[in-house]
């Protein structure tokens, strides 16, 4: 059975460092949100918990060396320090708090998930691969599909959460649905979402892409399957169906 993938924070203060990578990762599958500081961590963590930590030393207020040594007492959780602080002292001081890697910038992103995936092993190895209280293999989980309500413009993972959409949000997956796995172009998208004449319907459409691949992420215990095909359009890879109701939230 595929590995679900780990997921993940990322606490960097470079407004531009933090959206290349979330895109990066948001595109590659990965749950994922940002945070600008460490107090902002700590307060998205405490309500979005997460496996990996990718992590900036030189943060605003508290520094990242103090969140891995206090993240150093929570086994479940990884960390990758991701800094451009590049000598043998440094890296000893990012190890010694606890971290798991410790990456120097600019880093190759493909090396990131890498790392990433690396560590995921790690923690699932760590959690005992399904193994329940009692010493028992737990049952493997019977298939499930992601169900969009058309009434009242819902999705609902395989695992039971729901996604409450926009008009837009709710017309790109009705479109990436009914294609039952196959790719849509953007063009097609653009023309079903936003109108034959919309003005920058490319830019438009991106940006709707991203924000809810980034809402998804926050509200999802699974990633949102929406997969990009580059310069062609875009997929939703699992099966999914779409019904007339939704179940009770």
């Amino acid at each position: 059975m595929k590995t679900a993938k780990p997921r993940i924070a990322i606490v960097e203060d470079d407004a531009d460092q933090l959206h290349t990578i979330e895109e990066f990762l948001l595109d590659a599958g990965y749950p994922v949100w940002g945070a600008g500081s460490a107090e902002a961590f700590y307060r998205q963590f405490m309500v979005n918990p997460v496996d990996v930590v990718i992590l900036d030393i030189g943060l605003p207020g508290e520094d990242g060396l103090a969140v891995a040594t206090l993240l150093k007492d929570k086994p479940q959780v990884a960390v990758i320090i991701l800094s451009a602080r590049d000598s043998l002292g440094d890296r000893l001081s990012g190890l010694r708090s606890g971290a798991d890697r410790y990456l120097i910038k600019p880093v190759n992103l493909l090396e990131l998930a890498a790392n990433i995936d690396a560590v995921g092993k790690r923690l699932a190895m760590h959690a005992g691969a399904g193994i329940d209280g009692k010493g028992q293999r737990a049952p493997e989980p019977s298939p499930a599909h992601w169900d969009l309500a058309t009434q009242d413009w819902k999705l609902r993972s395989p695992g039971g959460t729901v996604l409450h959409l926009t008009t837009h949000e709710f017309a790109l997956l009705n479109c990436l649905i009914r294609a039952q796995g196959s790719v849509v172009s953007k063009q097609e998208l653009i023309t079903q979402i936003l109108g034959p004449r919309a003005q920058n319907g490319s830019e438009r459409l991106n940006l709707l892409v991203t924000r809810l691949r980034k809402k998804a992420s926050e509200a999802l215990t699974e990633p949102l399957p929406l997969k990009t095909a580059h310069q062609l359009g875009y997929a939703f890879t699992a099966a999914a169906r779409l019904s007339q109701d939704s179940r009770p939230v």
